[in-house]
């Protein structure tokens, strides 16, 4: 059923390719329903191949649709029989490689989308977006003198400036490096909201999903699994999939109790009221790094079986006295070595089972 006030809804979307017999069409996405509000940024998480950037492109008018239908402001943009041209959608679209021009410079760059506006006026609307972006400084520069992170918000300025109903961004960070990426996904979020601006990323990076995005989709197979709030998707997984795939965890057998409680190998849990599973009954009971403390007065111990050192932590997988292993985020001043036994306790606010 579509919203009234939804910026973008997305109905039963389905888009097929080609396959390479020419015969049998290979289906990208099935069965699709996502729906964004003015405002709200959204964003499709999933690994390589899930059908996520299909979404983007069924959304530009680059793809034709199977079934399902796709609205703009509750204009009908994509059906079986509707194909509005990309041009006419009022939609941005900020690509993987940013896609600058070489040969311009950032304003020149910026502009290039508002050839309708007379020059001193396309100038001066170029100039506000790139102040807006914190490049007004760099309005002469060209491409090439420019970071990757500056490349990238001036693409996004030159997406904005047109003001279009909705902006779709393509694997935005995965150029830059890995420790820019969270801090120019944050830039880029307040940038998004402070200028009421509607968007759609694609990303294989929970962490970049979860530092912009008002609501994530999880994707697998041309599906979206759950469309949820970053934190609902962290501790209320819908699927054993999307558990899996969203955080450092792992699932270990636990045994139901009376008054709502669930036995694991290293403690006594309470589930939501009325799980209705029956007592007696095995489960797997999703356990992640951040639900393990370490303890050195605790007397339940754990194995160091391997360690990551990240900075401030240790990712340390640890094995249980089943032989069970789980994992666990240690400050990193607890430098424990392989084979040593630690004192570990459970710290876990939201059970999750299946």
């Amino acid at each position: 059923m579509k919203s009234a006030h939804a910026l973008l809804s997305i109905q039963g979307l389905e888009v097929s390719y080609p396959s390479q017999d020419g015969y049998n069409g290979v289906i990208a996405i099935k069965n699709l329903n996502l729906e964004l509000m003015a405002g709200e940024i959204g964003c499709l998480l999933g690994s390589s191949g899930c059908g996520k950037s299909s979404v983007l492109r069924a959304i530009c008018g680059f793809e034709p649709l199977k079934s399902g239908e796709i609205f703009l402001r509750s204009k009908l943009v994509s059906s079986t029989s509707t194909l509005v041209p990309p041009g006419q959608r009022r939609v941005g679209m900020v690509f993987q490689d940013f896609a600058l021009f070489p040969h311009l410079n950032a304003l020149e760059n910026v502009s290039f989308g508002l050839q309708h506006l007379p020059s001193e006026q396309r100038n001066a609307v170029a100039m506000d977006w790139l102040s807006k972006v914190s490049l007004s400084d760099k309005a002469k520069s060209y491409p090439h003198e420019l970071s990757g992170g500056q490349q990238q918000r001036v693409a996004l300025a030159r997406a904005m400036a047109p003001e279009p109903d909705l902006i779709l961004l393509d694997e935005p960070f995965s150029s830059l490096d890995v420790e820019l990426r969270e801090r120019l996904a944050c830039d880029m979020r307040n940038i998004l909201k402070a200028n009421r601006i509607t968007a759609l990323l694609v990303t294989h990076d929970q962490v970049e999903a979860f530092a912009i995005a008002d609501k994530v989709g999880v994707m697998a197979d041309g599906k979206i699994l759950q469309w949820d709030e970053p934190y609902e998707l962290y501790h209320k997984p819908a699927t054993r999939y999307v558990a899996d795939f969203i955080g450092r965890g792992v699932f270990i057998k636990g045994q139901v109790l009376a008054g709502d409680k669930v036995q694991i190998e290293i403690g006594e849990l309470e589930m939501n009221q009325g799980h209705n599973i029956e007592i007696g009954k095995e489960i797997d009971v999703l356990i992640r790094a951040d639900d393990i403390q370490h303890d050195d007065n605790s007397p339940m111990h754990a194995e160091v079986v391997s360690k990551t050192f990240r900075g401030a932590d240790f990712l340390y997988t640890l094995k249980l006295q089943s032989g069970a292993e789980i994992l666990a985020f240690v400050p990193s001043h607890h430098n424990h070595a392989i084979g040593e036994k630690i004192g570990i306790t459970l710290a876990l606010d939201h059970v999750v089972t299946f």
